[in-house]
């Protein structure tokens, strides 16, 4: 029996043809699937590499705070485990037994500057997160009286607050390096375009994602004014929403004064309510 002969309109290049044809909704939409498919993949399969390599380190191996630096085995700490919602695999945290802070994954923690960025903004590529005027106007009015500009670190693309408060009458700025500020926003995506001219600082959900909680609070040292305050709210002050890689600090225990008195700063207060926890601040 001879070779099938070619029908007329079949193969790779009346393929490529039909492909061309579609309406250019269907294209683009074909290419969001996809991409959604690579995030879906990538990142996951980057952490389930590392935790195989995590699972190979010596258990005691040495783990230092990063609040009060207390250097300590692995074996000798309070060890505490969750699974990312995410898709970042096993994420195991330690709480100090100097300071009482949790801390880690040390996957996240000790990432590369340029891959952390990159994994925020494949984030919000996809999510959204609550809207948190309400918690960031209210960390605002822990501050006091107060004179000068004030700063909202880690505002996000989606908070309300520095429009409603320019617009009763306060110099409100943003800072926020994972979401690219509009013009006119008043927001700033890098540190070097922050003048030391401020009054105040607050911040709402934002601590608990910092990995160097020290060098964060000396910049803020660095930036405010002498005697300015500070207000940091978020409910990883206690051991809550620990299911996903991106908090990586829980300022539990003694670990806000201890983090105060070696960046310069001192403790005010602190309010709770619910999951309303704020911790003021003043640089001495």
């Amino acid at each position: 029996m001879g070779a099938t002969e070619p029908v007329a309109g079949e193969g790779p290049a009346a393929t490529a043809q039909t492909r061309l044809a579609d309406p250019l909704e269907a294209r683009l939409a074909a290419m969001e699937r996809q991409l959604r498919d690579l995030r879906a993949a990538v990142m996951p399969a980057h952490w389930a590499s590392l935790d195989r390599v995590e699972a190979l380190l010596p258990p005691g191996r040495p783990l230092r705070c990063p609040v009060c630096e207390r250097v300590a085995p692995r074996d000798s700490l309070e060890i505490r485990v969750d699974r990312d919602m995410f898709g970042g695999g096993r994420l195991e945290r330690y709480i100090c037994a100097g300071c009482g802070c949790g801390f880690g994954p040390t996957k996240v923690m000790e990432a590369p500057e340029a891959l952390l960025n990159a994994d925020y903004t494949l984030l919000y590529e996809d999510y959204r997160e609550s809207d948190g005027t309400q918690s960031e106007l209210r960390a605002f009015g822990m501050l006091g009286a107060f004179s000068g500009p004030v700063l909202n670190w880690g505002c996000g693309r989606w908070s309300r607050s520095i429009p409603t408060l320019r617009a009763g009458g306060h110099d409100a700025w943003g800072y926020e390096p994972a979401a690219p500020p509009e013009d006119g926003s008043f927001i700033v995506g890098a540190r070097g375009a922050i003048s030391p001219v401020f009054g105040a600082l607050f911040s709402n959900n934002v601590i608990e994602h910092m990995v160097d909680p020290l060098a964060d609070f000396r910049f803020f040292h660095s930036v405010l004014r002498p005697g300015a305050r500070m207000a940091h709210a978020s409910p990883c002050h206690d051991w809550l929403y620990a299911h996903t890689r991106f908090h990586v600090f829980f300022p539990m225990g003694d670990s806000p004064r201890v983090l105060a008195e070696r960046t310069g700063f001192r403790v005010l207060d602190q309010q709770r309510e619910g999951e309303f926890i704020c911790t003021v601040y003043e640089r001495v």
